[in-house]
């Protein structure tokens, strides 16, 4: 009876021992107890304690850790835990260290987006990974798989779609009618707009290349911005060059009068006062003196050749054209302060150090400078590369106060728009901002700016007819001095480069139609798009719209008779439109002038061509008739008397008539050269003749 009434209890006593060690861990651990003396048995149970939960939290986590890693297994795989049959041996706890590596490296969770420059990349060295997981494991997981090759696959369409937008750019001349434009021009804008060989064999087609991926649009930070005017500088400008800047925004902006105003420093000037206006030197914390520093020795470098088209002059000129563009076409709105730094350093330097020559003449000369840098852009290489040099100068730095990460974005934007000034980009560059307008994304800003300097820096001809003339006179002129370099060197003249044959007028056609104007139009098409949206004029031009949809919707569609109100399309102010046109129909003028020069030259040669021709017909005969002549002309003997039947008969029959006319015909048609002996001969026939008639004379009176 004891027994069993013990075994009954024994559940009791059980729990109750189990609530008194709770309590007392409860007690130790969280209950705060003041104790005058610590013992050693305090400091042992509470370690015991501390390490207890130290060992409980360690396994705790390691439970939720192998949980994670089981659920996150579960996912990538697919494969589904079932839980152990009895009998059947212990499964193996959650993915083995190199199953994890594996879903790690092949997650597409993390992945950039299939129209990104860095897909193509990241999907390449994923067709590796996994090429190099079936070579170690033999298998990949097929959830794995499946969603890597899809990933793979999005990408290799977008890069097909992309390269199929691009046709070659030869295509762009050849569309050309052979009658348009003289085969000179079009060898021109061959050889300086495309990147082709320079040196070709005949009937040889080159080689094509794969073509560079078009990087993807990035969302664009719009930052709606005021436009800064500073109203005082620390330079004190000549009243002269005051009044000029007061044009300094407008379109057709005379920088040869600000070069005459300023002393052949337009550069120093325009480029001062256009940071000045946009807060540049305060913003980046650029010392007056420094930025002049640094101006000055662009001016060297502009003037280290003595070119007559790039010089300092030109650098001015794109300098301001750019901050025109920006200015009133309020692109100034979609910028950073770094962008606009960038571009007006862009412009500035963009032809520093320019030998006046084109690049194709550096790589067939084969100049240092085209060994350096590989035949491939190598003056604008070059620009850029001397320009930054010269920073390396303390007394020069105008970038000195500038953050790496704004340092880095600015050189970044410099190098990509200064490399597209080259022309043998031209046709591509065009192509691809054709590409992006056709999407609905935000254009990319440094493709966008550099198209604007590219533009900027071929516009002479979209300016008043003044200025253009001007420039053309002074392009050409260099242009001509490459010829006669060419020649020098026993090279083949490049297009337009020889001054006997060269027809400006011509030329200056087929640039404009092919390379100037195609320029501006899709110019203007890229600001309508990336100023409507932070341009007032655009937003209420969007207003508007929406206005005149929300009115047709609600009265419905308009009656017979009634005029619907379009809806208003917001566009940039084209002014170069008129310039372009007015100068086409100039040079236009100029080229039926030279035309019907060149054909009255052409008929002149012909015959004096024919001339000569006749006279070479002609040269045995007379020769023939001065024999006979002096052979008929009356000699003196040694006794001063005239030979008989050597003296000169008239001639008083028709046929010595019809002999002497034809004689006098054929003298007619004889050279210069041989009418001139003629006469000197007759001269001396005429001197013998009244020697002969003076000497009878005087001896018949003294009776001889």
């Amino acid at each position: 009876m004891a027994d069993s009434k013990h075994l009954s209890q024994r559940p009791n006593l059980r729990a109750h021992r189990g609530r008194r060690r709770e309590s007392r861990r409860k007690s130790s651990i969280f209950e705060e107890k003041t104790i005058d003396i610590v013992s050693p048995g305090h400091l042992v149970g509470a370690t015991n304690h501390v390490f207890c939960m130290g060992r409980r939290f360690a396994t705790a986590y390691q439970c939720l850790e192998r949980s994670a890693i089981t659920r996150h297994w579960k996912s990538v795989s697919g494969k589904r835990l079932t839980p152990r049959k009895k009998g059947s041996p212990p499964r193996r706890q959650g993915p083995s260290k190199e199953d994890l590596t594996m879903s790690l490296e092949l997650c597409t969770d993390d992945l950039p987006p299939t129209d990104s420059l860095e897909a193509l990349e990241k999907a390449s060295k994923r067709i590796r990974k996994i090429c190099t997981f079936l070579q170690s494991r033999g298998n990949v997981p097929s959830n794995l798989l499946k969603r890597n090759l899809h990933y793979i696959a999005d990408v290799l369409d977008i890069v097909v779609t992309d390269d199929a937008r691009f046709i070659d750019e030869d295509d762009e001349l050849s569309e050309v009618e052979p009658d348009a434009v003289p085969m000179e021009v079009r060898d021109w804008l061959a050889s300086t707009f495309t990147r082709s060989a320079s040196v070709t064999k005949s009937g040889e087609k080159e080689k094509k290349t794969f073509r560079s991926i078009v990087q993807a649009v990035r969302a664009a930070n719009l930052v709606d911005r005021l436009y800064r005017r500073m109203s005082t500088s620390a330079v004190t400008y000549p009243p002269t060059v005051m009044k000029l800047f007061k044009q300094l925004d407008d379109w057709s902006f005379d920088v040869f009068a600000l070069n005459e105003a300023t002393n052949g420093q337009a550069l120093r000037y325009v480029t001062y006062e256009i940071m000045m206006r946009y807060d540049l030197l305060a913003k980046f914390k650029i010392g007056v003196g420094t930025l002049f520093n640094f101006l000055e020795a662009l001016e060297v470098g502009y003037s280290k050749y003595q070119n007559p088209y790039h010089n300092l002059v030109h650098g001015a000129d794109v300098t301001q054209t750019m901050h025109s563009i920006l200015f009133q076409t309020g692109l100034v709105q979609w910028l950073t302060d770094v962008e606009i730094f960038a571009v007006v350093f862009s412009a500035a330097i963009h032809d520093f150090e320019h030998t006046g020559e084109t690049n194709n003449f550096h790589v067939m000369s084969r100049t240092e400078t085209a060994l350096v840098y590989n035949d491939r852009a190598v003056q604008e290489n070059h620009h850029i590369s001397a320009a930054f040099r010269l920073m390396t100068d303390d007394n020069l730095n105008i970038v000195y106060n500038m953050s790496k990460d704004d340092y880095k974005d600015f050189r970044t934007l410099v190098i990509d728009m200064v490399l597209a000034t080259d022309m043998s980009y031209h046709f591509a560059q065009v192509k691809q901002m054709k590409s992006l307008l056709s999407c609905p994304d935000n254009i990319d800003k440094a493709k966008a700016l550099s198209l604007v300097l590219h533009t900027a820096d071929i516009s002479h001809p979209a300016k008043n007819w003044i200025l253009h003339e001007h420039w053309t006179e002074l392009l050409m002129e260099e242009f001509f001095r490459q010829g006669d370099k060419e020649q020098e060197l026993g090279l083949p003249f490049s297009p337009l480069c020889d001054r006997k044959t060269t027809m400006v007028a011509s030329s200056q056609i087929g640039f404009i139609d092919f390379i100037v104007q195609p320029s501006f139009e899709i110019m203007s098409d890229m600001l309508d798009k990336v100023v409507a949206p932070i341009s007032p004029r655009g937003s209420l031009a969007n207003q508007s719209n929406a206005t005149i949809s929300e009115k047709v919707e609600g009265e419905g569609s308009p009656q017979n008779g009634d005029q619907s109100e379009e809806p208003f399309e917001f566009k940039v102010d084209r002014v170069w439109d008129g310039h372009l046109t007015g100068n086409k129909v100039k040079w236009k003028e100029l080229s039926t002038k030279d035309q019907a020069e060149k054909e009255a030259r052409e008929k002149a040669a012909q015959k004096e061509k024919a001339d000569s021709e006749a006279q070479t017909q002609n040269t045995p005969d007379d020769k023939a008739e001065d024999k006979k002549d002096r052979e008929s002309s009356p000699k003196i003997t040694a006794n001063g008397t005239v030979s008989p039947g050597d003296a000169v008969k008239p001639s008083t029959s028709p046929e010595n008539d019809e002999q002497a006319s034809t004689k006098e015909e054929a003298v007619g048609k004889a050279s210069p050269e041989h009418v001139e002996k003629r006469s000197t001969e007759g001269e001396k026939k005429g001197s013998i003749d009244s020697i002969t008639v003076k000497s009878v004379t005087k001896r018949k009176e003294s009776g001889v």
